[in-house]
């Protein structure tokens, strides 16, 4: 992965890639890409895409992106304002990832297990605090404050709720913040495997998704009963428990 914080340098590490026949992996800040129709102040610069091409001559650039189908058109102006965004809390900083891929694959079997324990570090052994199973737990800590910080009447702040929404149940996740499709690859993983403690622990995880579909919901209605943050804290907690003592027996399957 190579990052840069000067636009040119950016621009033409993409455009040496595209002009090899490599199309190019990119982090963007999704709200400048006009193909996507978000609302204002839906910052969100972790998203993902692959640039399949660039026109100079028409100063276009052709994207591949989740949820659609064919490629999707967007000016350069577009594409250079997403990768350079600073918002936090995940500034794209250009970042372009390069893939070098092996002669020898690793094996199905090694490869589940590695990714595992993975999720595992990265849930439970977070380096920063809004992150993992810490993180959970400092979202529930936060909630409360979000009626004074984000007042629903305000323009600016009006989409804050249903973005969030949005992004916890709706855009990429499968519903449950992806806990359902992580349960899904538990049990799969499961009968692979030959291991029925995967397919156990994807049960549970399934029902934190439930969980986290119904933290999705009562964000949503924060602007029209703020009670539901004090609801929603108590299922945060209750999701930073369960997801660490899943990913405690996950741990030790192996």
């Amino acid at each position: 992965m190579n990052k840069t914080a000067c636009k040119k340098r950016a621009y033409e590490a993409v455009k040496e890639l595209i002009g090899k026949n490599v199309p190019v992996m990119v982090h963007v800040d999704m709200l400048y890409l006009k193909y996507l129709g978000l609302p204002e102040e839906a910052h969100f610069g972790a998203h993902t895409v692959v640039i399949a091409g660039i026109d100079d001559s028409k100063r276009v650039a052709y994207i591949a992106d989740t949820g659609f189908k064919k490629l999707q058109t967007a000016i350069l102006k577009e594409l250079e304002d997403a990768r350079g965004s600073k918002f936090k809390p995940f500034p794209p900083q250009n970042k372009l990832f390069v893939f070098q891929f092996p002669s020898n694959l690793t094996s199905l079997n090694n490869a589940i297990k590695k990714g595992m324990m993975k999720t595992v570090e990265t849930m439970l052994h977070p380096p920063i605090k809004n992150l993992g199973a810490r993180g959970i737990r400092y979202f529930a800590s936060e909630i409360l404050k979000w009626p004074q910080l984000c007042p629903s009447e305000s323009p600016r702040f009006k989409p804050f709720y249903e973005v969030t929404y949005v992004m916890l149940e709706e855009d990429g996740t499968g519903g449950g913040c992806f806990r359902y499709l992580y349960s899904k690859f538990l049990k799969e993983s499961g009968e692979h495997l030959d291991k029925k403690e995967l397919a156990n622990l994807g049960e549970r995880y399934w029902r934190v998704g439930e969980k986290w579909t119904r933290v999705a919901r009562l964000v949503r209605g924060i602007p029209s009963n703020s009670a539901n943050c004090a609801e929603a804290k108590e299922i945060l907690l209750e999701i930073a428990q369960q997801e660490e003592e899943i990913l405690s027996s996950l741990e030790t399957v192996f």
